[in-house]
């Protein structure tokens, strides 16, 4: 393996990524404006779907995830922060003097003028997933406007305000929460659906865990990880899940709970969540580029299997899709750009895919809509706000790790982990957080959008002097990455320039400390 090609298709290469490049950014921040442009005039709140006569219909969920996304546009720049500010505050006005609760938590869907509560899936009261959804995004937007002004100081207390009238005590029942409270319904203490087994309620344990008074008990985080579908432990294409479904089932089990909790500083007696992550997202890859059925016209590019809507003959919404029996031959761009930290590479193709054989049915004013399926030649009509959310949150963790440092800022996030067992992964040298692909037997890195650069994090157990060289797999040819430097004890990232390495270009990449090497085979796109 050489270093050095023609110029030509070296050009074609650099071509290829800024087009890349602009087509992440535009799908950004069209993804954005679904938030930003659809919030409801009165409340400010998220529609939970783009129909034009239903923009009243608020999604409380949605509204969480809504308020990540509008941080996101104050961080690009794409709005100003005394704009997102004066959003905030008349969203949480409208939350704390009109919109209805139930011992301090909100029903699935209010109406965005009224704040009356709107019946859904024959839920008639309180709602603590989409509560516990709109808080985490409420105590984002805590940390983020940190700022000692009036206007800013004002807000931080009004969210605390509505976080602290969350009684997650009435959802409490036989060591475990429940996700609906419903005053009509006499038996099990009006309430539905036990949250159990590895699910997005995890959003929900870690808030209820970590509420400053009302709270529930440590022993009820028994009722989550107990529950079926918790513990798993079997491979699927050669990945392995410690915790979840078969095969993972839908991809927003691996974005939801890390819109703003951190994967990567999350392991217990368990598993790592980072790497479960990446595992559930690399199944998810393999099953549609060569095990799902042909009917569906899957490939490398064309996948992406979680809940969204679905053609009128397949249900009209699928909220369980993933590998296997659930699978109705539905891609959902949701879930591929949802799970850019984890896979960039097969994120960056299902984008480009969508984007440039896909665009005519499948974009429009708000990025890419909910769905499309080739087996029925049908694209979706409308957006969804919680998908919409997700792609735009986990975007931006993708390109700034943003939301993952301000959870950090949260104490009350920091104590539930604690009571939940998990803890700081106890890395080993090298490079911890990479998984390898099976097919390629390598970790495929893309060039970061912002950066323009290859990155990969690296670990040291002691302050010590580190190089890294590129190799051939034959060892015929070394490239110096980094010159020998200091590092402290503790997690680095490696950058390099492409410089003129060909994309798919397969090597050893080799971190040198001392007079040991370990190495990590690598391939470059």
């Amino acid at each position: 393996m050489g270093y050095t090609y023609s110029v030509t298709r070296l050009e074609k290469e650099e071509d290829r990524f800024q087009k890349d490049r602009q087509i992440f950014e535009e799908t950004h921040r069209a993804s954005f404006d679904y938030f930003w442009e659809l919030g409801h005039p009165v409340s400010g709140l998220t529609p939970r779907r783009s129909l034009k006569n239903k923009k009243y219909e608020i999604g409380i969920g949605a509204s969480g995830f809504g308020i990540q996304a509008i941080i996101v546009g104050a961080h690009r720049g794409w709005v100003t922060r005394e704009q997102v500010l004066n959003r905030m505050l008349k969203m949480t006005d409208f939350l704390e003097n009109k919109a209805v609760r139930f011992h301090g938590v909100y029903p699935h869907l209010i109406h965005g003028k009224t704040g009356q509560l709107i019946h859904f899936g024959g839920q008639d009261g309180a709602d603590i997933q989409e509560t516990s959804n709109l808080m985490m995004g409420l105590l984002m937007a805590r940390a983020y406007f940190d700022q000692d002004t009036p206007k800013e100081i004002q807000l931080r207390e009004e969210i605390t305000k509505l976080w602290e009238a969350v009684d997650y005590t009435m959802h409490e029942h036989q060591n475990a929460l429940w996700w609906n409270h419903s005053y009509q319904q006499k038996e099990n203490k009006g309430l539905k659906l036990l949250m159990k087994g590895y699910t997005e309620s995890m959003t929900s344990y870690v808030l209820a865990l970590g509420h400053p008074s009302k709270g529930i008990k440590k022993s009820s985080y028994r009722g989550y990880v107990e529950g079926k579908n918790f513990v798993n432990g079997k491979e699927y294409y050669g990945y392995t899940l410690d915790v979840g479904k078969p095969k993972g089932g839908p991809l927003y089990l691996a974005q939801t709970p890390f819109l703003a909790l951190d994967p990567r500083d999350m392991e217990d007696q368990y598993t790592y969540y980072w790497k479960r992550s990446i595992n559930h997202s690399l199944i998810n890859w393999t099953y549609c580029s060569k095990f799902a059925p042909k009917e569906f016209q899957y490939n490398k590019e064309d996948w992406g299997l979680t809940a969204s809507q679905t053609p009128s003959e397949d249900g009209g919404y699928n909220n369980m899709a993933g590998p296997g029996p659930k699978d109705k031959g539905v891609i959902a761009p949701s879930a591929a750009l949802g799970v850019f930290p984890y896979v960039p590479y097969q994120s960056m193709l299902a984008l480009r895919n969508f984007y440039e054989n896909h665009k005519e049915g499948l974009w429009g004013e708000y990025g890419f809509k909910d769905a499309y399926s080739k087996k029925r030649d049908w694209y979706s009509d409308r957006y969804l706000g919680l998908d919409q959310g997700r792609t735009v949150i986990m975007m931006e963790n993708y390109r700034s790790g943003l939301f993952w440092e301000l959870s950090k800022k949260v104490p009350e996030l920091q104590v539930a982990l604690g009571k939940m067992g998990i803890k700081s992964p106890k890395h080993k040298n090298g490079f911890p957080l990479a998984v390898i692909e099976k097919s390629s037997k390598s970790v495929q890195l893309y060039r970061h959008p912002d950066l323009e650069k290859y990155h990969l994090d690296f670990y040291t157990d002691k302050d010590a002097n580190i190089s890294f060289y590129l190799k051939s797999t034959k060892a015929e040819k070394k490239m110096e990455i980094q010159s020998e430097q200091k590092f402290e004890a503790g997690l680095h990232q490696l950058q390099f320039e492409k410089d003129n390495i060909l994309a798919g270009t397969k090597g050893i990449l080799v971190m040198k400390m001392g007079k040991k090497e370990i190495e990590l085979p690598v391939q470059l796109f």
